[in-house]
């Protein structure tokens, strides 16, 4: 999807142009209401910009000069530029300066969409790694989602070594941040939404929670009501700056499937369901499956994660798996006095009880998910038997 920056000191034709440019295409765009003398304060924006639409209402030899500044300083950067009644010497200086399309304002529907059109079809992708995205969801509350996704991204940082962002999105007073951390979030992700126009890679890590070496939370909304402020196109946005910075980053999205949500699992690589083994998770694990199926997420993509399993009278691990019609990938422990401990004082798991059965369970889960699906997939050495082993072998032979 082609990431464009509308700039315009207007903001009623900054309004406009947003307007039109997600009328005529499948195209992520965000808004920067600045004039040209300001752009170097918004490098980094131009940099993770695909396309710039820049609007300007009269172009003189001052606003010329900075056009071709600007190009000189992001020459890979494609630019559209807009302005009223252009003559033949703008058109001639500024594809001189490297602007693909001039556009007359006001601005015509057609020819904005032939121009975007035009750009899509020469942009080549740029080659950049992009952390893996893991989506957690469950099909209802205390499943121990959050626990889970907050003690995975630890898991991966602390045993692994990866960089990770974990994102609370649940929107029912998300409190993912304090599970691991006992400080105060300087800002949520409904706050970063109200402020998206100063979205930049500096701005982001002022507003993370840091747990740990390598190992970020960005809050969530105290409540439902700010969560409302929270907007698919801004969320996009939000991921297109941390997924070049990070190894994994972990969505919390608790139990809902709306559009942020199904935005979230478009960009996921992998899509965990929790659930527990007892049978008051049957029928609505089974139903969240199936609606992910009919949202045509392939198989492979979905991982069934069974939490506090070992219980007394629990529903055996066959029953589940054939109750859901799919095999568990993940199975984790019910060990109350690790967690408890762990909830109650605000740290990682594996911090306070490095040997305890949730912290193995835990690093395990990680190493699979870091090392890729054919290793998920592949059953573990110590699980074919001796016998077994030596009938290969023979047979090999």
């Amino acid at each position: 999807m082609l990431k464009i920056l509308i700039a315009s000191e207007d903001a009623e034709r900054l309004a406009e142009i947003n307007r039109l440019s997600t009328v005529v295409g499948n195209f992520q765009a965000m808004s920067l209401q600045e004039g040209l003398a300001r752009f170097p304060y918004h490098a980094s924006r131009l940099r993770m910009a695909d396309l710039l639409v820049l609007e300007l209402p009269t172009i003189g030899s001052t606003q010329m000069q900075a056009i071709e500044t600007l190009r000189q300083q992001h020459p890979e950067l494609p630019c559209i530029l807009i302005t009223q009644a252009p003559g033949s010497d703008v058109l001639i200086k500024a594809m001189r300066a490297g602007i693909r399309d001039v556009l007359s304002w006001p601005l015509d529907k057609g020819q904005l969409a032939e121009a975007l059109k035009r750009v899509e079809a020469a942009h080549v992708p740029r080659a950049q790694e992009s952390g893996h995205v893991i989506s957690m969801m469950s099909c209802k509350g205390g499943a121990g989602t959050s626990f889970i996704a907050a003690n995975l991204g630890d898991a991966l940082a602390r045993h692994l070594g990866k960089r990770v962002l974990v994102v609370d999105l649940n929107r029912h007073f998300g409190d993912l941040a304090h599970i691991v951390s006992d400080k105060t979030p300087p800002s949520t992700l409904p706050d970063i939404c109200n402020q998206i126009d100063r979205m930049d890679a500096a701005f982001l890590e002022a507003c993370l929670v840091h747990v740990d070496n390598g190992f970020d939370v960005l809050a969530g909304a105290s409540d439902p009501v700010k969560a409302s402020q929270i907007q698919k196109d801004k969320l996009e946005w939000i991921l297109s700056v941390v997924q070049p910075a990070y190894d994994f980053v972990i969505f919390d999205l608790g139990q809902s499937i709306d559009p942020l949500s199904i935005c979230v699992l478009d960009h996921s690589d992998r899509i965990c369901v929790v659930t527990e083994p007892a049978i008051s998770f049957g029928r609505p694990g089974r139903r969240l499956l199936d609606i992910l199926r009919a949202l045509h997420y392939p198989a492979d993509k979905i991982r069934l994660v069974l939490n506090r399993t070992g219980r007394k009278n629990e529903m055996p691990r066959a029953t589940m798996e054939e109750i859901f019609g799919t095999k568990a990938a993940f199975a984790l422990p019910d060990d109350p006095a690790a967690v408890d401990e762990a909830v109650s004082h605000g740290e990682p798991v594996a911090k306070l009880s490095r040997r305890s059965a949730m912290t193995r369970a835990l690093q395990a889960m990680a190493m699979q998910l870091s090392a890729g699906p054919e290793t998920e997939r592949r059953p573990r050495a110590e699980t074919v038997s001796p016998l077994r082993r030596l009938m290969l072998r023979t047979k090999s032979t």
